[in-house]
């Protein structure tokens, strides 16, 4: 399927190299589903007493997630229905 055959199915397109509304929905999106899981094993670290030095690295894991979703999505052409 062509860029333009693509174009004409697609209710939305987001430019490479630029975020649209979209693209920072969907990452919103993304955000709920992939990082509160980490934040809460984070926060349970924390309480449990784990020094907090042990437990940033689940921190990084998270940011790393993060700027990854959200270039990839400046980065691409993408296609939202």
């Amino acid at each position: 399927m062509t860029d333009t055959q693509r174009e004409r199915l697609t209710v939305s397109v987001s430019p490479k190299r630029k975020l649209t509304k979209k693209d920072l929905g969907k990452f919103a999106l993304n955000f709920l589903i992939f990082t509160a899981p980490f934040l809460a094993v984070f926060f349970k670290q924390l309480e449990m007493g784990v020094d907090p030095k042990a437990a940033f690295l689940v921190a990084v894991i998270v940011l790393w997630g993060l700027f990854a979703d959200l270039f990839s999505k400046w980065a691409q052409k993408k296609y939202y229905n």
